[in-house]
Order: C-alpha cells, then sequence, then structure tokens
C-alpha cells in the first residue's frame, strides 16, 4: 500500500496538486497524509522568545483550523478509499521538515505542485518543488498546473544510461501497477553510433520480465528539446527521471536536466534521487 505525502500552503497550485493525488490514491487504495509547514525563525533576542511563542502558538492554531476546513471540503468534494490525514508542524526549513515528517510517515510518495518560470528564476532561485527533488530521499511527483490526471498509460523514461539497470527496477515497481507502457528514451549528440547504443540498451532490458517498453536513441544537442518533443510525439502521461548530485557552479549558474524539466514540463514528473530510498507504489 502506497503512503503518499503531500504538503499544502493552501495556494490553489497545492490544492490541485492534492486533488491529484487523491485520484492516485484512490487507483492504488493507498494513504494520504496532507502536511502544511510552518517554518521558523530563531529569536535573536532574550527579550523576544515570549513575543514569538505566542506568535507561533497563534499561527499552529491558524493552520489547524484551515487545514482541517481543506480536508473537510475535499471529502465531501472527492470519494476516497481511506480517510485523508493531516497534520501541521513546525521546521526551519522547509525541504529538511518534509522529508523529516516523509520518514516518520514511511511515505513512498511525494506529491507537490509546480508552475513554469523563467530567466533568473528558474536558472538560479527555483521553488520549493525543485528544492525539495534535489534532497529527496523519496520520490517527488511534480505536477503541472492543470494536469488532468488520466493514468499512466505512457511514461517517458529519459535516461543518460548511467546506472540503467538499477533505475529501471525502481521505476517498474512504481508503474506496474498501472499496467503502462515505458518509453525508454536516451539522447545523443551527432557522431554517435545508436545502432552499438540500443544493442546495450537491450541487452540490459532482457533481463526484466516486464516488457511493456519501448526504446528509442535519439540524436540532438538539445536534451530538453528532444524530451520535449518526444513527450509530444508519444502522447506521454508522465515524465520519469533520475537526478544527480550537482557540483558547486552546477548549483550556481545551472540546473540538470532533470531539475530544469520540472519548471515547463505539461505533463507530471516523476523524479528519483539515485540513491533514492524505494518503497514502490
Amino acid at each position: 500500500m502506497v503512503n503518499i505525502l503531500v504538503p499544502t500552503d493552501f495556494s490553489q497550485l497545492s490544492k490541485f496538486a492534492l486533488k491529484y493525488a487523491i485520484k492516485i490514491a484512490n487507483k492504488l487504495d493507498g494513504n494520504i497524509t496532507v502536511l502544511h509547514i510552518i517554518t521558523m525563525t530563531q529569536a535573536f533576542r532574550i527579550s523576544m522568545l515570549e513575543k514569538m511563542r505566542s506568535t507561533d502558538y497563534n499561527m499552529l492554531e491558524s493552520a489547524e483550523q484551515e487545514l482541517e476546513k481543506l480536508i473537510k471540503t475535499l471529502s465531501e468534494q472527492y470519494k476516497t478509499s481511506r480517510p485523508i490525514k493531516y497534520q501541521v508542524v513546525r521546521g526551519a526549513y522547509f525541504p529538511s521538515t518534509l522529508l523529516r515528517e516523509a520518514r516518520n510517515l514511511r511515505s513512498g510518495l511525494v506529491v507537490m505542485g509546480t508552475r513554469g518560470a523563467s530567466g533568473l528564476t528558474k536558472a538560479v532561485l527555483g521553488s520549493n518543488t525543485n528544492s525539495v527533488i534535489e534532497v529527496s530521499h523519496v520520490p517527488v511527483l511534480a505536477v503541472p498546473e492543470k494536469a488532468e490526471f488520466k493514468g499512466f498509460r505512457n511514461v517517458v523514461y529519459a535516461s543518460d544510461l548511467q546506472n540503467l539497470e538499477a533505475e529501471m527496477e525502481i521505476l517498474i515497481r512504481y508503474i506496474e501497477k498501472f499496467g503502462s507502457t515505458i518509453h525508454l528514451i536516451h539522447i545523443v549528440p551527432p557522431g554517435n553510433q545508436v545502432d552499438v547504443i540500443e544493442r546495450e540498451i537491450e541487452k540490459i532490458l532482457k533481463k526484466f520480465s516486464y516488457k511493456n517498453i519501448v526504446t528509442l536513441v535519439l540524436v540532438d544537442n538539445d536534451v530538453g528539446s528532444a524530451i520535449d518533443q518526444y513527450v509530444e510525439v508519444s502522447r506521454a502521461d508522465m515524465l520519469a527521471m533520475f537526478t544527480h548530485e550537482l557540483s558547486f557552479f552546477e548549483k550556481t549558474f545551472d540546473r540538470s536536466t532533470t531539475r530544469k524539466m520540472a519548471f515547463h514540463s505539461r505533463i507530471p514528473l516523476l523524479a528519483f534521487r539515485q540513491n533514492t530510498r524505494d518503497r514502490g507504489l
């Protein structure tokens, strides 16, 4: 049984992600926990401590009331296979607090909303969703605004082939209950021996009993553009990718392809860390 964790800040985007998560949970007879995180700052002066404690209490009480109201409304709008759980927690930093609760709840999936960004915002500032993707030991499903859940018939898995066998084992556990067709794509620049790469991929895939897999090596200098085009052609319902550790300069001046795709993909992005803890769905 899957335990899905959905953080909310009561925005329309987070509410949309929650509705999407409800549909997944209903499909899998899973549990949903909705989490609101209040990020706290330390008091710099002792004289401020009591005042901040009073403020903290009021914030917690207000958040609990709003969260209870949200869950009641959703429960009336949507039939759920199991009652929706919810809680309010405090923490100094959103991603670390979310992941702490994911461990405590033994969550197998985190579902978050995401909207497009560009320029400086996209390259440097990022978003809560991208910040979580960078550090999460639990797979993160980034759901774009207005994405509709229709099952996951076609899942595009964009791979660099560095850890193909291990990544396929993890991905299959997450999507096999949907009966998905996996479109395994690998993008190379011109000049590569495509036929050799394709034979190596097929050799690895023979080790798996899951046979709903289509493979394709694409020749393109722009990885992001190639992925976007194939997503359109295949009518994909979800894009799956594995993140890599970033160096200091990559974090400062750029982001990995996975993190970039979370900003502008028109379909949900299922992002795994390479050392993700695999609970499956």
